[in-house]
């Protein structure tokens, strides 16, 4: 499907890929990894546009060459993407657009309509009855393509990404950048591409959504390439990695959690067989210095002088990569035992139509020192809304009390927002330094997060997306807390960094609240689940893990007491077999569809009718002799018959 040949890429001075090759296959599943900065992004970007050689872009150079198949087609989800264009249209809109061919068409019948209803067309004429000829042709293709069931289709993946019917028909520019990232989602899914490129696309998904996207790709029947650094989304939906490491692209045939075993295995492997090499070396240079210049061992010392040497210059010590996140977060002073109490906290927004919608309600909760509590909910639960509460952010109705000698930290979800773009790395920090002692650990916080030397300099606003989140996170460690609100501090974070920051909230000696939609981050730290539901509290005590299971279990009872009401209210009435419930459920089936079945027969027998008499009608001369807004409005009928038609037809098939 796509092969890569003796690739190269450089951005500017620096070298991303140095004449690796790599391949794609027909329906493989692959996740793209590596650390922050090593290129996955730029390479996907590559890909996206098949180049081959130099670019229009003066700072990026490549060399090499990409193969593709003829019928390879690719869908590209950026991490950044403009909806300049589409603004004004609606989200149904913008995902309508999906199949091109159709929206051509689309177009194309709506200006033949247009064309066919002039006044002064021709009847008589050569090009009207072409006309007619073409638009005939382009209304089956039309029909052909599934023109009458594409909206049904694009409201399905809208309602699987989280979108409402009343959703459906707000404009895109009403839309958060994370909802646009959904609909452009949406409408790489509707196209169906051969080749799937999806860069980061967990990052703006509640857990519902995820769970659907997780879904929908573990049965995508094409290929599809993953950047994220979700290990459980990744060790769910692939089954080879590609990794980026010293500018080379090395395969691993499995998962994530296959690629970090099997990592390490190679690894040992080639240390072995250095440390044998560097052995073997030191003997033979042992036997050389002794007998280099004795007359009856000089041959065989300059033999082994000779595979000395060979094997120096072959010598090749395994690349480990050594750069790690280690760090401590600064202590303060302990709170006391209760560090904050909810009474009766409410929240409340007046949206844009005058209506008010209760966010929270009535909240209670106690936070105890040294408690590490998930926040977790569905996008627009009030998980947010709830930390900005927390952390004096934003007004409410209730209580909030706060306990003795807290010191809080707040690290925002959008906290890259924040950073001031014109600046450089070590000016953001140095500013946000409380005093002269801050101020003389910023280089040495800045180098635990991967910037050092002259990179520290960089202006914030040439920064990739993770390497913000770095910076806006190394900005929280400026200042010693012992309770830390954590709004989504994983978004952009690579695994190595994101395994750094567990590792450093393991030994963080405060408390700990956390919103993320990672769920092997979260499973790592917590021993409470908030969950935010409906304006409700419920909390839960353990793990990210148990708490899924309880609520499984939650559930599952609750079928179980619906099903036991049902038994219950079943078992007043009079008692019969259960052959004869299984024969009376079939009889009663059989007589609804039997019934439903002749309903639409009789309905399509109808239809068709009807649709014969306009075709006979629109076959006569006369019929465009009538006013442009009668054409028109007969035309759109037809339409919506022919649509209501073909759903008729679907029905009768399945049913019969």
């Amino acid at each position: 499907m796509l092969e890569a040949r003796n690739l190269s890429l450089s951005v500017g001075t620096k070298e991303l890929l140095t004449d690796t090759s790599f391949r794609v296959g027909d329906k493989d599943h692959v996740s793209l990894v590596g650390l922050n900065g090593t290129g996955k992004t730029t390479l996907l970007r590559l890909i996206s546009r098949l180049i081959s050689g130099p670019t229009t872009d003066s700072s990026l150079i490549t060399t090499g060459q990409f193969l593709k198949s003829a019928d390879t087609t690719i869908g590209y989800l950026p991490q950044e993407i403009s909806f300049d264009a589409d603004l004004e249209k609606t989200a149904l809109q913008y995902a309508l657009q999906a199949n091109v061919r159709l929206f051509e068409l689309s177009d194309k019948i709506t200006r033949m309509e247009h064309e066919l209803a002039l006044p002064e067309q021709d009847y008589e004429s050569e090009a009207y009855h072409q006309l007619i000829e073409r638009f005939s042709d382009a209304m089956h293709e039309f029909e052909h393509l599934g023109g009458y069931t594409m909206q049904s289709n694009a409201e399905k993946v809208l309602g699987g990404l989280g979108f409402s019917e009343i959703d459906f028909h707000k404009k895109v520019k009403a839309f958060s950048g994370g909802w646009q990232m959904r609909l452009h989602l949406t409408k790489l899914l509707l196209q169906n591409p051969t080749l799937l490129l999806l860069d980061e696309p967990t990052n703006h998904l509640d857990i519902d959504s995820l769970r659907w996207l997780e879904n929908y790709l573990f049965n995508y029947e094409h290929s599809y390439i993953i950047v994220s650094h979700d290990r459980f989304f990744l060790d769910k939906l692939t089954t080879k990695t590609l990794e980026i490491a010293f500018t080379r692209i090395n395969e691993y045939k499995g998962n994530y959690s296959y690629y970090e075993k099997e990592k390490a295995e190679r690894y040992e492997l080639m240390m072995g067989k250095y440390e044998n090499d560097v052995k073997k070396m030191e003997e033979l240079k042992a036997f050389v210095d002794r007998f280099r210049y004795k007359a009856t061992k000089a041959r065989q010392a300059q033999s082994r002088l000779r595979q000395m040497e060979k094997m120096e210059k072959n010598l090749q010590s395994p690349e480990e990569d050594l750069s790690r996140i280690s760090f401590r977060f600064p202590k303060a002073k302990p709170s006391g035992r209760e560090v904050m109490r909810l009474d009766g906290v409410k929240k409340a927004y007046i949206l844009p139509d005058g209506t008010k919608k209760q966010v929270l309600n009535n909240i209670d909760l106690e936070v105890m020192r040294g408690d590490r509590i998930a926040i977790v909910g569905s996008n627009g639960a009030g998980k947010t809304t709830f930390c900005k509460i927390l952390a004096g952010e934003i007004d409410f109705e209730g209580k909030l009390t706060m306990g003795h000698n807290v010191s809080l930290n707040y690290f925002a979800q959008h906290q890259t927002e924040n950073l001031s773009q014109d600046k450089s790395i070590y000016m953001e920090m140095m500013d946000s330094a409380p005093s002269s002692e801050a101020q003389k650990k910023v280089r040495d916080i800045l180098g635990c997060f991967l910037f050092s030397g002259d990179a520290v300099n960089k202006k914030i606003g040439v920064l990739s997306g993770g390497e913000k989140s770095r910076v806006a996170l190394a900005k929280i460690l400026l200042q010693a807390s012992n309770l830390l609100i954590m709004d989504e501090p994983t978004n952009h974070l690579d695994m190595r960094s994101k395994e750094m920051l567990i590792d450093s909230l393991e030994y963080y000696d405060g408390t700990l609240l956390i919103v993320s939609h990672d769920r092997y981050f979260l499973d790592s730290l917590v021993n409470k689940v908030v969950e935010i539901k409906n304006g409700s509290l419920q909390l839960y005590l353990g793990t990210y893990a148990e708490y899924l299971e309880k609520a499984e279990k939650a559930l599952e009872a609750e079928r179980k007491e619906e099903a036991a009401g049902r038994q219950k209210k079943q078992s007043l009435q009079p008692t019969i077999t259960e052959k004869e419930k299984e024969q009376a459920k079939k009889s009663a089936a059989a007589k609804k569809d039997k019934k439903r079945i002749e309903e639409v027969e009789q309905k399509i027998n109808r239809l068709e009718q009807k649709k014969e008499s306009i075709e006979t009608m629109m076959a006569n001369e006369d019929f465009y002799k009538k006013s442009q807004e009668e054409t028109a409005k007969i035309l759109e009928g037809y339409h919506t018959l022919c649509n209501e038609l073909n759903l008729l037809f679907a029905e009768w098939e399945q049913n019969s």
